[in-house]
């Protein structure tokens, strides 16, 4: 049977973050389904336009569920604050595909009141972690296919005390999908190029063995290649994110030193070329301050970094620092980056600079006290 698809366009704080696609499960659920759907498109009912599009994730817990579809108190225009997940229409959809077990991410489930049978209507969740003790108690209608970065973004924003995002997270816009449409996210690349098949985040991923410290470590390799690539292409915001996702995967499974000493090794040698280049395409993004912390990280592993790097990173920090007008600060890792490789003229060319500009300082300084004093 070929299932439908339907896609949600997220946004956080009103910025766009991506497409999720689900995979209906027609032939298990088709109840489910087809609500889902008619709320996808649109529907009238009583006389009353409902639909997902507007519709807000209303409850959010990191590491169990995203949840949405209180198209009645959950409207972006018309937020009731004191209802909000009280509210769903179709309180009669029987309750599908119990059997599947909830043991896993990613799974598309409608959403109901606790211990009521055959009342499933208009909100539903995405688990984001496995939930096993909810099998048997949820319709399972789906599953993510595209976009779980998406999924994993919108499960870090903050919350209050009713689990309830600080930030809203909206529907932006949805509908039916097919093969022959996009799926834009703008917080990952998904570019295959030198061989990235990896998962954004390595715990979602399927290629990899999470036992094996050399099967992590060629993915993480592989994918800090990607970015390299992109950058020589002149893609640097989908280089900076290839580069991060290759941290990711670094800093959530880089070996014990005690116990694999070699792959820790070079685990820390990956990350410190990663992280080179994650302080130069910030500077170049214009992102000073995500370039100065990298040079702060980098500048905290003075055993690693050879004279060359060294230089590097401390010219970079002093671009950095004049951009925030630190001058003084910026003018002691430049000359530092300049006693390392005195024959680099652009690195001699920023350090004469930054003195200039300390001096500038120094002259407007005494001419306005002047005028003070006369």
């Amino acid at each position: 049977m070929v299932r439908s698809h339907a896609y949600l366009d997220i946004s956080i704080a009103e910025k766009p973050i991506g497409r999720i696609v689900v995979q209906l499960y027609d032939d298990l659920a088709p109840k489910s389904t087809e609500t889902f759907l008619s709320l996808i498109k649109g529907t009238t009912i009583n006389d009353k336009f409902y639909s997902y599009k507007h519709n807000i994730f209303h409850r959010i817990l990191k590491n169990f569920v995203v949840q949405a579809g209180d198209v009645i108190y959950g409207m972006s225009d018309n937020i009731d604050e004191s209802n909000i997940g009280k509210g769903s229409i179709l309180k009669t959809i029987p309750d599908e595909n119990l059997t599947e077990a909830i043991d896993a991410p990613f799974k598309l489930c409608m959403a109901h009141e606790p211990n009521v049978t055959n009342a499933n209507g208009s909100q539903f969740f995405i688990t984001c972690f496995p939930q096993p003790h909810l099998t048997g108690q949820h319709s399972v209608f789906g599953q993510v296919i595209h976009g779980k970065s998406v999924v994993r973004e919108m499960e870090r924003v903050n919350t209050n005390k009713l689990n309830i995002p600080q930030d809203q997270v909206l529907i932006s816009d949805c509908g039916v999908w097919d093969e022959t449409m996009d799926v834009p996210v703008f917080n990952a690349s998904y570019d295959p190029i030198g061989g990235d098949i990896y998962e954004e985040h390595p715990d979602d991923d399927e290629h990899i063995d999470k036992d094996s410290s050399e099967s992590v470590y060629i993915a993480a390799s592989i994918i800090k290649e990607s970015g390299t690539l992109l950058f020589k292409q002149g893609k640097k915001q989908e280089a900076y994110l290839k580069w991060k996702k290759c941290i990711r995967y670094i800093m959530e499974y880089i070996p014990d030193e005690d116990q694999e000493k070699e792959w820790y090794a070079k685990y820390i040698e990956l990350k410190k070329k990663t992280y080179l280049n994650v302080s130069l395409v910030c500077l170049q993004l214009k992102n000073y301050k995500q370039s100065l912390n990298y040079c702060d990280y980098l500048l905290d592993m003075p055993s690693s970094l050879s004279t060359s790097e060294s230089a590097k990173i401390n010219y970079r920090k002093g671009l950095n620092l004049i951009q925030f007008k630190k001058y003084k600060q910026a003018l002691i890792n430049l000359k530092v980056a300049h006693e390392l490789l005195p024959s680099d003229e652009l690195i001699k060319r920023e350090f004469e600079k930054c003195q200039s500009l300390i001096d500038q300082e120094k002259l407007a300084e005494k001419v306005k006290y002047a005028k003070f004093f006369s």
